[in-house]
């Protein structure tokens, strides 16, 4: 993940095939890349309370004496592993390359670490795991009770939910076994225990005959109501779940323009989408911020790249990745995006607009300013609705909370020209 700037799952397979991995050691590891990442920065500060002498430690090194804080202060291990870990590492990276870093993997075992830190907002970063300036922004949105909420929130992963697929042929006894059937939507389970996907049901998502998508994004195409012969644009599209979901939705009929910048994307946006027996949808590599398709939708769906941070609580990475220099830098893509994609709605067509954001300048301020410049569009109320009303007045947006909903963080706003 470091040395390549790859992705935890994208690292975590490579040196799988590298190392030639068993499935349960594979699991293990992924364990560890993301709860280490989830405590990261909380981590990285007990191990320098325990290493206040040393300058440069070597990249191995550090990543272990952060799996070592995790084990010893989250996992909550005792003596006896910790000491069975360590001296695993020291097959792994060498008894030398360890010796210099005895005394500080001693104290890290030993030690019981508090956090020492007067600033209320440095403190509570490192309590919730979280950038500082992200704690501060949070609170000053929320207010301090509703902020710790979100924040806290994200140091557990949030429930999976799978979908039928009625473009393939399937049962709905193997989902029931696994999951919990959600109320006011067809075909959707909560899973109630990650590990009971077994291999009859991932041999369902690799058939196409199921999916795994979150509750908010399942919510996100179902507001949208594409239907049968509707000229859809999906902007935005790849890695193509989304797409796939309209098509099932459109029951295979009509058109659907899959739009998305990056030409390995839509490599995978034609897998996805094929194995999912979407039929009506063709790819276009091509810069949303300026499209031009010559054509009039019936549905527009904007999905804009985004902070992630509904997501923290899937993909602990991405807080580590987020500065308010690229929020901004977001925002102004995500303008550039929703103003070029609503010139191609014709009129009395529709727009909907998602982000897996909680920020409102990423939502309710984007949409906002966009209507007051674009007054033949405005703000449609939504079915189903299963969120929160959109803040700054927007009570026709829905929001989602992982902390209330059980699911991603989400936004959705459905707009219609009139």
């Amino acid at each position: 993940m470091a040395y390549a700037r790859l992705g935890e799952r994208t690292a975590l397979f490579r040196a799988g095939n590298q190392l030639d991995a068993s499935s349960d050691e594979l699991r293990h590891a992924h364990r560890l890349i993301m709860e280490t990442t989830r405590f990261q920065n909380r981590l990285d500060y007990y191990v320098s309370a325990s290493a206040a002498r040393l300058e440069k430690v070597p990249h191995g090194v550090s990543v272990f004496l952060r799996i070592l804080a995790f084990s010893k202060h989250v996992d909550r291990m005792d003596q006896k592993q910790l000491q069975v870990m360590i001296s695993s590492a020291r097959q792994i990276l060498g008894w030398k390359t360890l010796r210099p870093f005895e005394e500080v993997m001693g104290r890290i075992i030993s030690q019981t670490c508090q956090i020492g830190v007067d600033d209320e907002y440095e403190r509570t970063a490192l309590e919730t795991c979280h950038p500082a300036w992200y704690v501060k922004h949070v609170m000053l949105i929320f207010g301090r009770d509703v902020g710790l909420q979100i924040l806290n929130r994200d140091l557990t992963p949030v429930p999976l939910y799978i979908r039928s697929n009625p473009l393939r042929t399937v049962s709905s006894s193997a989902q029931d076994e696994v999951g919990i059937k959600v109320e006011g939507v067809e075909g959707v389970w909560k899973l109630s225990d990650r590990p009971k996907l077994g291999r009859e049901h991932l041999d369902l998502v690799k058939s196409g005959k199921i999916a795994i998508q979150d509750f908010s994004s399942i919510v996100s195409g179902i507001v949208a109501s594409p239907r049968r012969g509707d000229t859809v644009i999906d902007a935005c599209a790849a890695p193509g779940n989304k797409t796939a979901h309209l098509a099932a939705l459109m029951h295979n009929e009509g058109e659907i323009i899959s739009v998305d910048v990056s030409r390995d994307r839509m490599l995978r946006w034609r897998k996805e989408t094929n194995r999912m027996g979407c039929l009506i949808a063709h790819g276009v590599v091509a810069d949303v911020a300026k499209l031009d398709l010559k054509c009039e939708a019936d549905v527009a769906i904007v999905d804009p790249p985004c902070s992630n941070t509904g997501v923290f609580a899937k993909n602990p990475a991405m807080k580590w990745k987020l500065s308010p220099s690229r929020l901004q830098n977001l925002v102004e893509v995500q303008t550039a995006i929703l103003n070029s994609v609503s010139k191609q709605v014709r009129v009395g067509g529709t727009l909907t607009y998602s982000t897996c954001s909680i920020l409102p300048e990423e939502n309710e301020g984007l949409i906002d300013s966009f209507l007051r410049r674009n007054p033949e569009f405005r703000l449609e109320q939504q079915c189903p609705f299963f969120g929160s009303v959109g803040v700054k007045g927007l009570k026709n947006a829905q929001r989602f909370y992982p902390h209330l909903h059980e699911c991603n963080g989400y936004f959705i706003a459905k707009l219609r020209r009139g």
